[in-house]
C-alpha cells in the first residue's frame, strides 16, 4: 500500500488525535487491524497491555536519569540552512525551560513546542491537522500568559498551583463557565510529548532494518493509545504507514552521516525526557494525570 492510498485514513486519524482522542478518558486497549490481520505492535494479539495498579494505568516515565547542573555541556547540534525545523532551536528551548530550581518556564516550553510543530509538519501532509491542533492548545496557554493573571502563568508549577487554588482545573468535570484550563491544556501536550520522545528514542536506537512506521506505532501505543477509542486506534495503524523513510527522517536533523544523526536524536530525547519527567512528577503529585 503506497502513501497516497493511506493518506485519507491518516488524515482522519490525525484530525481526531487532539479533537477527540486526547480529550477522552482512559479506555481499554484492543487490537488494531492491518491488512485484515491484528497488529501486535499496536496492541493486537500476542501483546498484552501494561499491568494496572489500583484500577489505573501505570505512570509513564523515562528511563533516562535527570541531568545534573554543572555537568559537561552537551554536544553541538547541527544547523539546517533553509529548513524550517531546527533541532538546535528545539534543544535550546527545552534546555532553557528548566530553571536551576527545577521549575518549567512556560515561555521556553512553548518555544520548544513551536519547533516540534515544525517537525510534525515535516513528517508529511497527514500530520498537518495534528500540528494545527497543537497550535490551538499553545494559543490557549499563550493567552493565559498574556492575560490578567499572567504572573501566575510564568512557570508550570505556578500555573498548576493557581488554577487548583481558584478551582479552574475541575478534577471531575470540565469547568463550564471559565476559560480553558491551562493545566488541562498542557496535560494534552504533555502526553503528546511522550509520544514524540519515545518515537525519536526508538529511531535513534533501532537498526536500519526496523521500520519507522512500526516504531512510531509502538511509541503511540505506549503513550497515547489508552486515551483513544477502538476505531481511532485502527486508523492510527494506517496513519503511521505514511511516515517518511528512515533516511528522510535522519535528514531532518541535518547531521553528517547516520552515526551523528543517531547521536543528535538521542541528545534530543534526553533533553525532552528531563522536561517530561519534571512535568510528570508535578501532575502525579497533584493527582492530575487522569484529568477528563
Amino acid at each position: 500500500m503506497g502513501p497516497k492510498r493511506v493518506l485519507l485514513p491518516a488524515v482522519a486519524f490525525l484530525s481526531l488525535l487532539f479533537l477527540a482522542g486526547l480529550w477522552l478518558p482512559e479506555v481499554q486497549l484492543s487490537a488494531c487491524v492491518r491488512g485484515g490481520r491484528p497488529c501486535g505492535w499496536l496492541g493486537g494479539r500476542g501483546e498484552t497491555a501494561p499491568p494496572e495498579r489500583d484500577g489505573k494505568p501505570p505512570l509513564l516515565s523515562s528511563r533516562l536519569p535527570l541531568p545534573r547542573h554543572g555537568t559537561l555541556p552537551p554536544p553541538r547540534a547541527p544547523r539546517c540552512p533553509g529548513q524550517g525545523f531546527q533541532i538546535s532551536r528545539l534543544l535550546a528551548a527545552f534546555r532553557g525551560c528548566v530553571t536551576p530550581e527545577g521549575e518549567i518556564l512556560l515561555q521556553d516550553y512553548l518555544a520548544g513546542w513551536k519547533e516540534l510543530i515544525k517537525l510534525i509538519d515535516a513528517l508529511g501532509a497527514a500530520f498537518g491537522l495534528l500540528a494545527r491542533e497543537t497550535q490551538t492548545k499553545m494559543a490557549i496557554l499563550e493567552g493565559h500568559r498574556s492575560g490578567p493573571h499572567a504572573p501566575h502563568y510564568r512557570t508550570l508549577q505556578a500555573m498548576v498551583a493557581f488554577e487548583l487554588r481558584r478551582g479552574r482545573v475541575g478534577l471531575r468535570v470540565l469547568p463550564p463557565d471559565q476559560p480553558p484550563s491551562g493545566s488541562r491544556t498542557l496535560l494534552r501536550l504533555h502526553r503528546a510529548l511522550k509520544w514524540l520522545e519515545l518515537f525519536l528514542g526508538k529511531l535513534g536506537r533501532s537498526g536500519a532494518e526496523e521500520d519507522p512506521s512500526q516504531l512510531c506505532a509502538e511509541a503511540y501505543q505506549a503513550a497515547l493509545a489508552r486515551y483513544h477509542g477502538w476505531w481511532v486506534r485502527q486508523a492510527a495503524g494506517l496513519a503511521f504507514l505514511a511516515l517518511p523513510s528512515r533516511r528522510e527522517l535522519y535528514g531532518l536533523v541535518c547531521a553528517e552521516g547516520e552515526k551523528e544523526a543517531r547521536a543528535v536524536l538521542l541528545d534530543a530525547v534526553g533533553t525532552i525526557s528531563r522536561v517530561y519527567n519534571i512535568t510528570q512528577q508535578l501532575y502525579a503529585t497533584r493527582g492530575l494525570l487522569e484529568l477528563p
